[in-house]
Parts: structure tokens; sequence; C-alpha cells
């Protein structure tokens, strides 16, 4: 083993750690008292994003709430290797955005129907001259509501009434923005940045809103139960749940997927659902790019995730590689067991918070014992290599399904994407045994 590969596991608990983030806020806030600066933080807003136009809606009641300046940064341009899948994102994001805004009571239309890219530049031309001004929300808002429900009248309305900024002024702005964004740290618009920290979307104010609420601001009383997307209620069972298929596409290599095992199996065994597991290979095994200041961010970002349900994270030992292909390959010998379920998670639990080296021998002896496997017959499948090729369908059928990344979840009309969507994946089963009823 390699000095790096020892050392990883080591760093990673470093850089995960809670108190080193305690550490941090501590010196910014420190910081942010001696040079007597406001709680101010920064919005990156696209109004092509389905995400920035519902982060829009719930910032200013946030803002008041926990009295704190936040200051809307228009962007439009992005760096598309941060986007290995731009168009398959293009289409599942307002799907998702619909559900999150029918679970929050926000708007988002039904209707949508994708904004060209000409007209989505006209609009944020007009937010760019607006971005200082008071009414730029419920400027962006109706922009965004025009845009998206291709009202071209009211959009012209808009533009004609409130003006735009010169177009090569609009284009140089753009493209610096987006050249600054990732110096800064991030990728994904919808964002917030607050104080060294970053807060995509609604789903991830609940930290911000914690962080807030540390140093005395506002009340735990919030205006929204931000972040409510990522727990099922698991209310009473209805008959017509029981045997219903949820099928969940996973990889070893995804700390999201980790943090979403428990939660997959607490709503499978309580509605009583057949859950079927279909483990993927790694984005960037199936030749996709993930850059590292997006893998950075969604450590840390995991980091936080694990600490909210409570699950153990941060001595991480990258499998990618080896120790992917040696995981894939205990698989099939796991469900012939009838013990996949225990291998997922006791080699992700190995791999995400105890530093396990799933490409060694004693590493992965550690993790198949952990699953309650026998060692000796287990071994005998990595020279299997039949797992492939069922990787390949599991991928092909989610790349049919809609979405490249994991964890998906697919219910019998739905693709659902991310951990953080559990309430939307049990909204989308209640709704399918309720059209069972009609």
């Amino acid at each position: 083993m390699s000095l790096r590969q020892r050392l990883m596991p080591l760093v990673a608990k470093l850089i995960t750690s809670e108190r080193l983030q305690q550490w941090r806020r501590a010196f910014r806030e420190s910081r942010r008292k001696l040079q007597r600066r406001p709680h101010q933080a920064v919005f990156y807003f696209r109004i092509d994003d389905p995400y920035s136009v519902l982060m829009a809606q719930v910032l200013p009641r946030f803002a008041r709430h926990f009295g704190i300046t936040i200051t809307p940064r228009v962007m439009l341009y992005l760096d598309q290797q941060m986007y290995p899948a731009a168009d398959m994102l293009e289409e599942l994001a307002p799907r998702d955005a619909t559900q999150l805004a029918r679970l929050h009571d926000l708007d988002f239309p039904h209707n949508w129907q994708l904004p060209p890219r000409e007209v989505s530049l006209a609009a944020t031309r007009c937010l760019l001259k607006h971005e200082g001004d008071e009414r730029f929300w419920s400027l962006a808002a109706a922009l965004a509501d025009a845009l998206w429900r291709n009202d071209h009248d009211r959009l012209e309305d808009l533009l004609t009434e409130h003006g735009q900024m010169p177009a090569d002024r609009a284009q140089l702005a753009l493209e610096a923005r987006r050249d600054q964004f990732l110096k800064d740290g991030h990728y994904l618009t919808g964002t917030l940045h607050y104080e060294g920290e970053w807060y995509w979307s609604v789903e991830r104010l609940d930290h911000l809103a914690h962080r807030l609420n540390d140093l005395g601001l506002g009340s735990a009383d919030w205006p929204l139960p931000y972040g409510r997307a990522k727990r099922a209620r698991l209310k009473d069972v209805p008959e017509g749940l029981k045997g219903k298929p949820l099928v969940l596409f996973f990889s070893f290599r995804s700390p999201y997927s980790y943090l979403a095992l428990a939660r997959t199996y607490a709503m499978a065994d309580h509605y009583g659902l057949n859950l079927k597991i279909r483990p993927v290979l790694p984005m960037v095994m199936r030749g996709l790019s993930v850059p590292k200041a997006k893998r950075f961010y969604i450590l840390k970002d995991a980091a936080r995730e694990a600490r909210l349900h409570r699950v153990p994270f941060g001595k991480v030992c990258d499998p990618v590689g080896a120790g992917v292909e040696r995981c894939m390959a205990i698989w099939p010998f796991a469900e012939k067991e009838g013990r996949l379920r225990e291998w997922l998670r006791a080699a992700a639990t190995g791999i995400w918070s105890q530093g396990v080296n799933a490409a060694t021998d004693n590493g992965l002896k550690f993790l198949v014992e952990n699953a309650g496997l026998d060692w000796n017959r287990a071994r005998r499948w990595l020279d299997d290599d039949s797992w492939r090729d069922r990787a390949e369908d599991n991928r092909n059928a989610m790349m049919a399904a809609g979405s490249w990344g994991v964890p998906s979840f697919l219910t019998e009309k739905t693709m659902v994407w991310g951990q953080d969507r559990f309430a939307v994946i049990e909204q989308c089963l209640l709704a399918s045994q309720a059209d069972d009823k009609d």
C-alpha cells in the first residue's frame, strides 16, 4: 500500500471533521465582527435553473427571519466539465423542481417548457441591470414564471418595462462570473454562500438555518421546514403499497449512496416494498469526469449530511478502480446468499467511515466478514467477471429511466435522484397507490 493510500483516510477524516468545521466557523465569525461587517450571503441565481427559481422564492423570507442580507449574483454560463450529463440534467431538474415545489408549497409550473438559450439570455440581461435593486426578487420571480411557462408575450412586456443590460457588457460579466465561480470553489447555481460554506438548494438551507440559530439569529420556528425532502414521514401503510417495486441504483464510490442506505431500507420495510438493488460503476469508471473541486465539495457536503442523519462518516479510503471492482465482484455472491443489503451496508460503512482499503485482501476480508459472509467462499467470486454485464445492464436501465448518477430511485412511474429526496419518493409512492384506486 502506497503512502498516499495510507494517509488518505486520515486526511479525509481531518477535512470532514466537525471540530475543524466549528473552528472555521468561529474564526470566520470573529473576523466578521472585527471587520464590523453585517451577516451577508451571496446567492448565485440562474434563471434557466429550476433550483435557482425555487431558492429565489424562499430566500427573501429566509433573510427577514434571520436578519441577514442576501446579495443576488446573476449567472448564466457554466463550466461544462462539471456537468457530465448536462442534457439529462436539463430534463430531470424541472421534473424534480415540480415535485419539490409541491412538497414546500412553492411555485413551479407543472406544464413547464425548457427555455431557449437566447430567451434565457434576454431575461438574464434584464436581471443584470436590476441586480442591485430592491425589486430584484419580484422581478426574478416574474421573469422566471414567464420563461418556464413559455409565455413570450408576458416576457416581452417585462423586458420592455424594465430594460436590459447592453449585450456586450452582459457577455463579459457572465463569462467572468463563470470563471470566478469555479475559483471561489463551486459549480452549482441555486447556491448560497455564507462565510466560507456553500448551501445548494432548499434542501441545504437547514444547515445554514442551524448555523445562524447557533449565532443567536432568528428563531427555531423557521418559515419553512428546510430540508424536509430528506426524510420520509413513514405514514400508515396503505394496503395497496405492499409489494410495490422500488429500485435503488447504487455505487460503492458514492458517499450519497452510502448515506441513503439506512433510509432506503427503512422505507422499503415500513411500506412492504419490493426493493431491488442495482449496483453500477462510478461515473469516473464509466468515462464521465468528476473534477477535483467537485469531489472536494461533495466530500464536505456528505460529511454534514452524515452528521444530520447520524451516519458514521469521514475516515474515507477511496475505492476507485480495484476496490470498486472487487466490491462489485462480491455483489452476486452476497445476492445469492440473501445478504445483499448487509453487503452494501458493510462495504460502504468500511469505505466511508473506517478507512478500509477494499483493494487489499485484508481489507476486503474485513468487509465481507462484517456482512456475515464466508471469506473463503466469497474470494472465489473475485475471478468471475460476469458482474460486468449486469452492471452495464443496470447502467443502461438507469440512463433509460432518466438518470445518470447515484443514488437514483425508480418507482413504477417516476425516477428520483438524490439521497435528499425521500419525502419525494414517498410522495410518488402514495400518489401511485391513490391512482390505482381510481
